[in-house]
């Protein structure tokens, strides 16, 4: 929904990729066709299950538990930063792929897929790149750097994460549909179909996916989101352009109430456009959550289960990503740490390698497909 200027409200128009948008930028989380037949290549595609996968750090890779972890669960990995743009490209026409391929030659050994995050996002671009001020420069270096990582990535990727996090964080607020970024400043709106056009040109065989988070709560705000995301995929196939699927990045306030009926509609209105629905960025954020473990674990089951209610009451997700495997390592620690002093307890396993209660729902609830 959006706002009238007499107050009242209203579906969420097209947005004109050709128009401006004036709005306030936003910070979150610190910055920090559907498969029918499983993903080819993948040990669980053989089966009826939905593939499981978890974004990996090549940080922490020399903690063999960490790398064991993810070799012993995963159908999938997904390199958690090591393909943005300013990792990838520090200074324009110096592409530094080490850190990724590094990733990518250990997934490819262990027989398991990897997708890839991102293309465009607002935030860890590197300086030389938001110094441009030329439209028409910002954008052949935008289609450079995707044709360039792309072909680098061909046939080791199963998707991408075109555009990443490109919704208003409030839009009734900031008055639009757009956050406020360098890149909509700088190009406007249509920098979403420009990204598109040329990871469809770069690497025809890869899911090409908009990728954004608070897509599955409750309230009006949660609503707003979602017509926007589905506004963007209508105007992308207006315009003849692919998109393959739409990412819920799935990161859980476990004090938040899941809106499961408008979260399945999503899926199936994404259904109804032949459009693929997927959870790339999984965890719990527990900070308001009292008490100890039991508590903790407990209100993470819940809202794992409501999530999954919804995720999978619209249309068979394509796989559910967790942003980490083990709490040994996690961004909810430094960004919105527990004021009891308490760890916090985001992921599937705990900071000894133990699985949690809710990590055994979702895969059997995975393995039902």
């Amino acid at each position: 929904m959006t706002k009238d200027r007499d107050g009242a409200f209203r579906a969420a128009p097209r947005m004109p990729f050709h128009n401006g948008a004036n709005l306030t930028r936003r910070s979150f989380l610190g910055a920090a066709a559907a498969l029918a037949g499983g993903w080819p290549g993948s040990a669980a595609a053989a089966g009826p299950g939905i593939p499981f996968g978890a974004a990996i750090q090549a940080e922490y890779f020399d903690d063999t538990g960490y790398r064991d972890l993810f070799k012993r669960e995963c159908d999938l990995v997904m390199p958690m930063n090591e393909l943005k743009f300013a990792l990838v490209q520090p200074e324009r026409g110096a592409f530094d792929f080490s850190r990724a391929d590094r990733l990518l030659e250990w997934s490819e050994r262990n027989g398991q897929l990897a997708r890839g995050t991102t293309f465009v996002w607002w935030s860890t671009n590197p300086p030389w790149l938001e110094a441009i001020e030329d439209a028409r420069d910002l954008e052949r270096a935008l289609v450079e750097h995707i044709e360039r990582v792309a072909d680098h990535c061909r046939g080791r990727l199963t998707s991408w994460d075109v555009v990443n996090e490109v919704i208003a964080h409030d839009p009734e607020e900031t008055g639009g549909p757009l956050r406020d970024t360098f890149w909509v400043r700088t190009l406007g709106p249509r920098h979403i179909p420009i990204a598109f056009q040329a990871a469809a040109r770069a690497d025809p065989k890869a899911r090409l996916v908009l990728n954004d988070y608070d897509l599955e709560f409750r309230g009006p705000r949660f609503d707003q989101r979602r017509a926007i995301a589905l506004s963007i995929v209508r105007q992308l196939q207006d315009a003849g352009i692919r998109i393959d699927a739409v990412g819920i990045q799935g990161h859980l306030y476990a004090h938040q109430e899941i809106d499961v009926e408008a979260l399945a509609r999503f899926g199936a209105d994404l259904k109804a456009l032949g459009v693929g629905l997927l959870a790339t960025e999984l965890d719990v954020i527990d900070f308001q959550i009292p008490g100890g473990t039991v508590e903790v674990d407990a209100a993470a089951a819940k809202v794992v289960g409501d999530f999954l209610d919804g995720l999978l009451g619209g249309q068979r997700p394509e796989t559910v990503i967790t942003w980490g495997m083990t709490d040994r390592y996690n961004w909810v620690e430094d960004v919105m740490p527990r004021g009891d002093g308490q760890p916090c307890r985001p992921l599937p396993f705990d900071a000894e390698l133990k699985p949690k209660a809710w990590y055994a729902d979702l895969r059997r609830r995975l393995a039902q497909g």
